[in-house]
Parts: C-alpha cells; sequence; structure tokens
C-alpha cells in the first residue's frame, strides 16, 4: 500500500482550522511575537484542564475495574495515581506504564494502563512539556492533577 501524501490527507482538524483562521485570521496578524506566545499558554492551560478532566474520569474507572478485578495489591480503594515519564524520539511524555496506585490502606500496586489512559497522557504531555524526572499525580479523590 502506498504512502498517503501529507499535502493530500486531511487532518481530522483541518477543517477547524480553516474556519478560525477565516474568523481570527486577520487579526492574530496584528498580534507581536510577544501577544501571539501569550495566547498560545492561555491556550495549552486550557487544553492541559480539559486533558486533566479527561484523564481524571478515566482513572477513576480504572481504578476501580482494577480494585475489583484483584489486579491491585490492595482491595482498599485507590485514592491516587503517579505516572513517572518516559523519554521518546519526539520528546518526553508521562508513561502509562507501571504507574502506581495509592490506595486509601497506603499500599501501592505497580499497574500498566490501557489506552485510553495513555491516549489521555500522550495529549496532556503535548501541552504540560514534562521534564524526564517530572512526576504526574492525580488525586482521585479531589480531582487534582499535579506535576
Amino acid at each position: 500500500m502506498p504512502v498517503p501524501d501529507p499535502a493530500v490527507v486531511h487532518h481530522p482538524f483541518a477543517a477547524l482550522q480553516r474556519e478560525l483562521e477565516t474568523l481570527l485570521g486577520t487579526w492574530l496578524d496584528t498580534l507581536d511575537i510577544d501577544r501571539l506566545c501569550a495566547l498560545s499558554a492561555l491556550c495549552e492551560e486550557r487544553m492541559a484542564g480539559r486533558f486533566s478532566t479527561s484523564l481524571l474520569k478515566t482513572l477513576r474507572w480504572e481504578a476501580v475495574l482494577a480494585v475489583a478485578s484483584g489486579d491491585t495489591d490492595s482491595k482498599s480503594p485507590v485514592k491516587q495515581v503517579r505516572f513517572g515519564t518516559s523519554t521518546w524520539d519526539n520528546g518526553i511524555f508521562y508513561s502509562e506504564m507501571s504507574a502506581e496506585f495509592v490506595h486509601a490502606d497506603g499500599t501501592v500496586s505497580e499497574l500498566d494502563c490501557g489506552d485510553q489512559v495513555a491516549e489521555h497522557l500522550a495529549d496532556l504531555s503535548s501541552v504540560d512539556h514534562p521534564d524526564d524526572s517530572d512526576t504526574l499525580t492525580v488525586d482521585l479523590v479531589t480531582g487534582l492533577v499535579t506535576h
């Protein structure tokens, strides 16, 4: 099968990008580099919040399933999940492998998370820009996502 030409492949956001360019392009052209950088940072903050919310929702479900199926080292509810990072050719990303599930009784279960968690972590990494020593902590009780 031939490799598709990137100029012809339609990115899922291509139509939206064209629409935004039509609505905002002229205004964006009036902004200096400092304002464009500030706008970019604001957009990344908004995206990080939404990616964090999706990750939290998925992890709450995954944690309940992991305990119920006996995949954890404790039957106590999971109150927190911690993720380290992995370095790839295209950057540093939070890793779904060997996530630490911290139970209410203090037990820590190391588990690999599924594809949906991996997707949320990749999305969050793209705007959060982790360092190789960062730990992402998701508090399933309070909903706080910190690194």
